[in-house]
């Protein structure tokens, strides 16, 4: 029987992907992001599908509704996310032809830990409390009850082992990232991983570098802090936040030009704002897509859009 595995390719998703691993050893793991997860779920061929932490775009919601009904006619689909669900579909659309795990402020590593806890060895634990406090998700009741009976303190140098060690172009490729859920599937830790402890701490002090450049580079559009193509790209999200910080405003974008289109990524400081729906509704309105979490999000729009883009973010704030 084949199985293969989709996930995002962030720690979430390498966790979800290696709990789903020890499940199924003999499975093949494919990475995806919400902006191609049609495309690679159309042309994903096997017996049984897994699916994990992959949000789904408004923009493709209903197209992918359909191909999962479609697809589940010949093969078993288990998809297991945690971001909202477009409200262009249900989750009862999505229930109806495959098993779909959804939680709110939990992780995808924790929803799928949970659905095959039973059936896979005890320590495999750790792969989910990795994934949940490499995705600020380490605060659900599930989580705090089972950080209690580890060494939090070794738990947080392996996630940040992790988390840190694949932002370099070393561990950055999908082939690296298959060997380090395979790692993970069978009990070893982040810090097993020849390599990733010396890419960890390269990261690091590119992260500090990145702050000075952030500093001189950043500007203030509006109520925004933007910076503009970094040097580094693995370090988008920590870019957009220091460009909130040093341009004191609640939300900051990095923005990172890739032929005719850009990428958003979103962070924000203290505000009320829900990232997910604002790169959501700014980045369609545009002729884009986006989606995330409520404090972390992301989009991609048309290069020619971005003054609308920012206007109608800028909007949003307000």
């Amino acid at each position: 029987m084949k199985t293969v595995i989709l996930s995002h390719a962030d720690c979430d998703g390498l966790c979800s992907a290696a709990v789903a691993k020890a499940k199924f050893r003999d499975a093949e793991v494919f990475f995806t992001k919400p902006v191609s997860f049609l495309g690679d779920l159309q042309s994903t061929e096997a017996d049984r599908i897994v699916i994990a932490d992959i949000a789904i775009t408004r923009k493709d919601a209903k197209s992918i509704a359909d191909t999962l009904r479609k697809k589940s006619a010949s093969a078993e689909i288990l998809y297991f996310d945690h971001h909202i669900v477009p409200d262009v579909i249900t989750e009862k659309e999505l229930s109806a032809s495959v098993t779909y795990i959804h939680g709110k402020d939990v992780s995808a590593s924790e929803l799928i830990y949970r659905h095959f806890q039973k059936e896979i060895p005890k320590e495999r634990i750790w792969i989910a409390l990795y994934g949940a406090i490499g995705d600020y998700e380490d605060d659900s009741p599930f989580v705090q009850e089972r950080l209690a009976n580890w060494d939090k303190r070794a738990l947080y140098f392996e996630v940040s082992t992790l988390i840190l060690g694949i932002k370099n172009k070393e561990f950055a490729t999908y082939d690296a990232k298959r060997d380090i859920v395979e790692t993970l599937a069978i009990g070893k830790n982040p810090s097993d991983i020849p390599g990733l402890v010396r890419s960890a701490k390269q990261a690091v002090t590119r992260e500090f570098e990145l702050y000075e450049f952030v500093k001189k580079h950043a500007e203030k559009i509006g109520k925004i802090g933007v910076i503009i193509n970094l040097p580094h790209f693995g370090f988008r999200g920590p870019a957009a936040l220091f460009a909130a910080n040093v341009m004191k405003t609640d939300v900051g974008l990095m923005l990172n030009e890739r032929g005719e289109h850009i990428d958003v990524t979103a962070r924000k400081r203290n505000s009320s704002v829900e990232l997910n729906r604002m790169m959501e509704e700014c980045a369609e309105a545009v002729g884009g897509s986006g989606g995330g979490h409520a404090s972390a999000a992301g989009a991609r729009i048309p290069k020619n859009a971005l003054d609308k883009f920012m206007h109608l973010a800028n909007k949003y704030i307000s």
